[in-house]
């Protein structure tokens, strides 16, 4: 089994991006660099965020990802505003509910794998 960022990123690949703003008509991603895609570039974070909280709720998962995502990126301010998040233009924000489900499905069939070793 692949390791649990490795599953998680090409679950992200095959979902999100599909989806996602910054998609090309050619499947591609518009950005230039990698780096710039708040999803990607911030994975590791993500399943943090995501293996730190178990909730029926989305609201402290949103919580944790600003303060611990949102509060170093260059887009936000120093009094938490994002016009990126305001005008829907944050990957992360707006493909968040959907990411906290993916990570935690591979977290379940991470415990799953190590539970059957």
């Amino acid at each position: 089994m692949k390791p649990l960022r490795a599953r998680v990123e090409d679950r992200i690949r095959e979902t999100i991006c599909r989806a996602c703003i910054y998609e090309k008509s050619d499947g591609g991603c518009s950005l230039k660099d990698p780096n710039d895609c708040p999803i990607i570039s911030r994975i590791d974070k993500i399943i943090d965020v995501v293996r730190t909280i178990r909730s029926d709720k989305i609201d402290p998962y949103v919580e944790r990802l600003r303060e611990v995502i949102c509060s170093e990126c260059r887009m936000q301010d120093e009094n938490g505003q994002c016009t990126m998040r305001d005008h829907a233009d944050c990957a992360l924000d707006d493909y968040f509910v959907l990411i906290v489900d993916l990570v935690e499905s591979e977290l379940v069939a991470e415990a799953r794998q190590s539970a059957a070793s």
